[in-house]
């Protein structure tokens, strides 16, 4: 069985790693976005939260929240933290559609960069939002094989960084249609998955490098 080499834009666990390689795929994994945590923070106004990231859980106090959030993961470690998970998306999309149907002032817990789709939807919509930064984004790319078959991203900004190191477009595997959509501009096929996690992207790499 030939090899094929992927690269991953954020750190894998050790079994990610495994099964990649147990399917004839060798992944280069690196953090191309470093995560700066803030040590002081604007204070959270609100008791219902939105989260899209797990970067932000050092933000605030969880107990007695009410909190929306993206993905799996991120609720599982919002509930140890004390949180009320009111729902789970799989993007930012949906948790602002959600978000706008709570008769509830709320507060967006979130990076220094961030695609502007839950501010932008609550401006449309005519509705306050608190938006606190609780960490920051650094790019932290680094020049990879450009034959490399495929590229596993994970964040719109894990996209910038990659390009700004590299010019080769493999095909494309995203935690979700953000991501993708990022992707695509910078000239790739994307594809992406509906559940977001780490492990679903090196699920959906295997299944259609090696069906």
């Amino acid at each position: 069985m030939d090899r094929i080499s992927v690269v991953s834009t954020k750190a894998l666990s050790a079994p990610s790693i495994r099964r990649l390689a147990n399917a004839g795929l060798d992944c280069m994994d690196h953090d191309f976005v470093s995560i700066m945590p803030r040590t002081q923070c604007e204070p959270v106004m609100h008791d219902t939260v939105l989260v899209s990231s797990q970067n932000a859980l050092h933000g605030c106090n969880w107990e007695g929240r009410s909190v929306l959030c993206v993905g799996e993961r991120t609720a599982e470690q919002l509930k140890a933290h004390g949180a009320k998970v009111h729902s789970i998306h799989a993007n930012a999309h949906s948790l602002m559609r959600d978000a706008l149907r709570l008769d509830a002032p709320c507060t967006f817990l979130c990076g220094s960069t961030r695609m502007p789709t839950i501010e932008k939807g609550f401006a449309e919509a005519g509705r306050a939002l608190q938006v606190v930064e609780v960490y920051d984004t650094l790019p932290n790319g680094i020049s990879v094989n450009p034959e490399v078959a495929a590229v596993l991203f994970f964040s719109p900004t894990g996209v910038k960084s990659f390009h700004a190191a590299n010019t080769c477009r493999p095909r494309a595997f995203c935690i979700g249609p953000t991501t993708a959509e990022a992707a695509r501009t910078f000239g790739h096929e994307a594809l992406f998955v509906t559940h977001p996690s780490r492990e679903s992207v090196v699920d959906l790499v295997i299944a259609t490098l090696r069906p």
